[in-house]
């Protein structure tokens, strides 16, 4: 008897042909068959024409309701193709970290017909976030679509502007591909994305909610990627999911100032100099609600005195290199820096709180 070697989509296809054959022989229709095992019609249609992936439930659902025992279905040894080929598993073919074998779905899931997808596949979302690159202080923005209609797993698309120009005056756009996968146990979204061309991959992390009647707003999220500077240094930061276009660019940036303060790292403490505070009582004192919010802020606040230094400015004092990195290390645990970037539950309020109004105020 031959060896051959194949895919796992290879193997898919043919426990796939086998259930079908079991079905034509036992004269079972599908729809009998999808009753029987508690699978939607509709799902059953797509898993016996390959459309939707084959989960482990499904096999148990299935064996449960032939009367077979899951071995008979699933062993390599038995033959499962009308040449009486056998197959065995071509360990090259290893899908990497997004496949069974690292994940298990019953609180990861990949499933598109699970409600926990329901108001994000198939949806388009516009997001900004800021420049990995130290220097530039101005918003990125782009799309993410997650689409469910191609193949069995929630695809994801992410186009990134990244506000440069090339020779020819057209916008430089990042493209990425990947997929979304949520954990109900840990409430969140998880996508990874990969650029193919430039070599790299990129982590967003967004939190779940169940939207049965509803599409998703916004979230605030974090997306963990390599700077685009010189030195390509790893950068984890904010990015803004939103269903609705948001003006931050252009001649209209009424959206700019709120959108940049949700990006930023923040703690319940705010740190504000007396110049920058005067210089906003300034830009807003034709908004006299904003002007009372500054006032009341200032009134509460408490007066003290901070040193303001970039650690750059310290490379070239003449001090020992042990001393000043032990220094530095010191410093900055006493600093009022923020220690790690979370996204606070009153951030995504926020958030979803000030585009709403937006909407209804149209």
């Amino acid at each position: 008897m031959d060896i051959k070697k194949f895919t796992a989509n290879e193997y898919c296809d043919a426990i796939i042909k086998r259930i079908n054959s079991i079905l034509s022989e036992k004269k079972i229709k599908q729809a009998d068959l999808a009753a029987q095992s508690h699978i939607s019609q509709s799902s059953m249609s797509k898993i016996l024409k390959g459309e939707m992936r084959l989960t482990l439930q499904h096999i148990f659902k299935i064996c449960i309701a032939l009367n077979i025992a899951p071995e008979d279905l699933l062993s390599v040894n038995k033959q499962i193709s009308d040449d009486s080929t056998s197959f065995c598993f071509n360990k090259t073919d290893d899908a990497g970290i997004i496949n069974e074998q690292y994940l298990n779905e019953q609180v990861l899931i990949r499933d598109i017909n699970h409600p926990a997808f329901n108001g994000i596949k198939n949806n388009t979302f516009f997001i900004y976030l800021y420049s990995t690159i130290t220097s530039e202080s101005f918003l990125l923005d782009g799309k993410l679509v997650f689409d469910a209609t191609s193949s069995s797993f929630c695809k994801a698309i992410m186009t990134l502007n990244t506000g440069k120009i090339d020779a020819n005056g057209d916008p430089i756009k990042k493209f990425y591909e990947g997929e979304l996968i949520i954990s109900l146990t840990m409430g969140a979204c998880y996508c990874v994305l990969t650029n193919p061309d430039i070599g790299e991959i990129i982590f967003l992390n967004f939190k779940h909610m169940y939207l049965f009647n509803r599409d998703l707003e916004c979230r605030v999220g974090t997306i963990s990627s390599t700077s685009s500077g010189g030195n390509r240094l790893p950068v984890i930061q904010r990015i803004l999911i939103s269903k609705q276009s948001l003006k931050v660019n252009g001649t209209d940036l009424s959206d700019l100032e709120f959108i940049q303060g949700q990006l930023r790292l923040n703690n319940s403490k705010m740190l504000v100099s007396s110049k920058d505070l005067k210089t906003l009582k300034e830009k807003y004192e034709n908004n006299p609600d904003l002007l009372d919010f500054f006032k009341r802020f200032e009134e509460l606040s408490e007066t003290n005195q901070y040193y303001l230094l970039d650690e750059a400015s310290m490379r070239d004092i003449s001090i020992t290199s042990d001393v000043k990195t032990e220094g530095l290390g010191i410093l900055r645990n006493l600093s009022s820096s923020l220690r790690y970037n979370k996204v606070s539950t009153k951030t995504d309020e926020f958030v979803f709180e000030y585009i709403c109004n937006k909407t209804n105020t149209k």
